[in-house]
C-alpha cells in the first residue's frame, strides 16, 4: 500500500510524459497446477511456489520484479531532488514515550537519521542524559534491531530484546546499568511477550514458544506459547513455568507484575481478539516474592477484554467493554474478586475509551470525540477533575504513568503538529515539552479542518483536510486521500513527513475514518 501511494505521489508531482508513457512489460510469473478441494469445490492455487520464500524461483521472482520497479524509478530526473527534501524533512530528533522504573527515566531518542533509536537515562528531567545501550551499534547494517526495554525496579539491570532481519522471534539479554556490560543471561524463542521484572530485581516473567526445529522458524504454525520466570544468573533451561492454557495451545499467553510488586496479572486471547481471560496470584512481600504463588482465575470466560490498569493495596482497577461497548473502568477488591462485587467508577461514555493510566491518586482517560482526543482526569472515586488541554487538535498516542506517581508524560502528534512527548503537572494543570521537535518546514503555512460527509446510506462520516492556508478546495488541486475502516483501528489526524513535502507541493491531504475503524466504539 505504501509503495502504491508514494508511486502515484511521484507520478503526480515530477513525472515527465515520457515515463508515463513508457510501457512496462512485467516478468512472466509461472502458475503452477496445485488443487485444493474444500467440501467438494476445487479451488486452484496456481501461485502456491510463491509461498516458499526460501526456494531459488522464489528469489528469482522477487529479484526480477524488483529490477523492473527500480528500472523505472531510477530513471525519474527529479528523484534525486524530491529524495533530498524528504532526506531534510526526516532529519529531526524524535524521542519516544518515556517510562519511569528504578528511579531513572527511560527513553528512546533518534538525532534524525539514525538507523536505530538510541535508549538514555536520566534520574531528573533537567539532567544531562547518559547513554543506556545504542543498538547502531549492535550490527554494521542495521538488520539487528533493538525491540523491548525493561529496567529493572532495583535499578540494577536493563533487560532487552533484539530482533534480526525485522522477524517477531526475539532474543532476550540482561545489562548491567552501573558497568554497561551485558550478562551472560540468555533467554531465546521469545515472541509476542513483554517483560515484567519481580520486584525484587531478581528475575523476571516473559512468554516464550518451545524451540522451533532448524530450518522451520518461519513456517511452522505457532502453538503452545508459556509464561515463563527467568532468574538472573542462571540458564534459561532452568526458567520456572507459571503459566499455560494446553487447552487452548493456539491462544496468546501474557503475565505482567503490578507497580508495587505485589500482584501478577495473567491472562490469555485468541489471536487479535481483545477478549481475554484474566488470573492474579499474591507475590507476597515484593522484596521476597513467592513466584509460585498459585493464580486465582478471575474471569474464566472471554467474553469481553479485560485489562488490568494499575493497582492499589488490594483493588484491581480494569478496564473492561462487559456491558459497555465503549468500555468503563471497574474496580475489583482481590478480597471479594467475584464479578456481582465490582464497583464501576468511572461509567461507560458516549465517547470511546481508548486509553487509560492509573495514578497515585486519580485516572486519566483518554476518549475519542469525533475521532479528536480529549483526556479526562478523575478521582479514585470516578469524580471529574477536569480535563488535560492538548496542544492543539489531534491525536494522543499513548500515556505513561506509574500508579505511585501523581504526573504522567505523554505523545501527541497531529497532520501539523510533529510526534512530541509531554510531561503533565496535574499541580499545575500544564504540559511541557519533554523534547520538542524542530523540523526543516514552517508547518504554520498550512491548517487542518474537519469536515463530516455522509455514506450512501446516510451515516457521518468525519475527514481531516490538511492544506495551505487560503487554498480553495474546488476540486483543481492535486489530493492524497487515505482511508481505512476495519478491525476497531481508527484513523485518527496524526503527522508524517512525507505529507509535510506533499503539502510544500501544493497538495492537498484528506484522511477518512471510515466505518470499521474504532472511532465510535466498536
Amino acid at each position: 500500500m505504501r509503495a502504491m501511494r508514494w508511486l502515484g505521489l511521484s507520478l503526480v508531482v515530477c513525472a515527465p510524459t515520457p515515463l508515463l508513457a513508457q510501457r512496462l512489460v512485467y516478468p512472466t510469473t509461472a502458475s503452477g497446477t496445485v488443487v485444493d478441494e474444500y467440501h467438494g469445490m476445487k479451488v486452484p492455487d496456481p501461485y502456491r511456489w510463491l509461498e516458499d520464500a526460501n526456494s531459488k524461483e522464489t528469489a528469482a521472482w522477487v529479484a526480477s520484479e524488483n529490477a523492473l520497479t527500480f528500472g523505472y524509478l531510477d530513471k525519474l530526473p527529479s528523484r534525486d531532488a524530491v529524495k533530498r527534501r524528504l532526506t531534510e524533512l526526516y532529519n529531526y530528533p524524535r524521542t519516544s514515550l518515556p517510562i519511569r522504573e528504578g528511579g531513572r527515566i527511560f527513553y528512546r531518542r533518534n538525532s534524525g537519521l539514525q538507523r536505530q533509536s538510541v535508549v538514555y537515562a536520566v534520574r531528573a528531567l533537567t539532567d544531562e542524559p547518559q547513554v543506556v545501550i545504542d543498538p547502531n551499534t549492535i550490527s554494521a547494517d542495521g538488520s539487528t534491531s533493538l525491540a523491548t526495554i525493561a529496567p529493572s525496579p532495583d535499578g540494577r539491570w536493563l533487560a532487552f530484546t533484539l530482533s534480526e532481519g525485522g522477524a517477531d522471534w526475539q532474543v532476550a539479554y540482561v545489562r548491567n546499568l552501573a558497568t554497561g556490560k551485558d550478562l551472560t543471561d540468555t533467554v531465546r524463542w521469545v515472541r509476542f511477550s513483554g517483560i515484567s521484572w519481580t520486584r525484587d530485581g531478581n528475575g523476571f516473567f516473559y512468554a516464550r514458544y518451545p524451540e522451533r526445529p532448524k530450518g522451520d522458524v518461519l513456517s511452522m504454525a505457532l502453538r503452545d506459547q508459556k509464561v515463563y520466570y527467568h532468574r538472573i544468573g542462571q540458564p534459561q533451561s532452568q526458567d520456572v513455568l507459571i503459566y499455560d492454557r494446553p487447552d487452548l495451545p493456539t491462544w496468546f499467553v501474557r503475565a505482567s507484575v503490578s507497580d508495587d510488586g505485589r500482584w501478577l496479572i495473567a491472562g490469555s486471547s485468541e489471536g487479535t481478539d481483545p477478549r481475554n481471560t484474566l488470573s492474579v496470584a499474591d507475590l507476597g512481600d515484593p522484596l521476597k516474592p513467592n513466584i509460585a504463588a498459585p493464580l486465582k482465575p478471575i474471569v474464566t470466560d472471554a467474553d469481553a477484554e479485560y485489562s488490568v490498569i494499575g493497582t492499589h493495596g488490594n483493588t484491581l482497577y480494569v478496564r473492561t467493554d462487559l456491558k459497555a461497548p465503549n468500555r468503563r473502568i471497574v474496580a475489583v477488591d482481590m478480597r471479594k474478586p467475584a464479578r456481582s462485587a465490582w464497583r464501576t467508577i468511572i461509567p461507560e461514555r458516549p465517547q470511546p475509551m481508548e486509553g487509560e493510566a492509573l495514578l497515585k491518586d486519580g485516572i486519566v482517560v483518554h476518549y475519542l470525540r469525533d475521532a479528536q482526543s480529549a483526556v479526562h482526569r478523575y478521582g479514585l472515586d470516578g469524580a471529574s477533575r477536569g480535563i488535560v488541554t492538548l496542544p492543539a487538535v489531534g491525536t494522543l498516542g499513548a500515556i505513561s504513568a506509574r500508579d505511585d506517581a501523581s504526573d504522567f508524560f505523554y505523545s501527541f502528534s497531529s497532520p501539523l503538529y510533529p510526534g512530541t512527548v509531554f510531561h503533565y503537572d496535574p499541580a499545575a494543570n500544564r504540559s511541557t515539552p519533554f523534547a520538542a521537535a524542530q523540523l526543516a518546514i514552517d508547518l504554520t503555512r498550512y491548517e487542518t479542518r474537519q469536515v463530516f460527509y455522509k455514506s450512501k446510506d446516510g451515516t457521518r462520516v468525519p475527514m481531516f483536510i490538511t492544506a495551505r492556508k487560503g487554498v480553495k478546495l474546488d476540486g483543481t488541486n492535486p489530493t492524497l486521500l487515505y482511508a481505512y475502516g476495519g478491525f476497531a483501528i481508527s484513523t485518527l489526524p496524526g503527522f508524517r513527513q512525507d505529507i509535510a513535502f506533499w503539502l510544500e507541493q501544493g497538495g492537498v491531504y484528506a484522511t477518512a475514518s471510515l466505518r470499521g475503524g474504532g472511532e465510535y466504539g466498536e
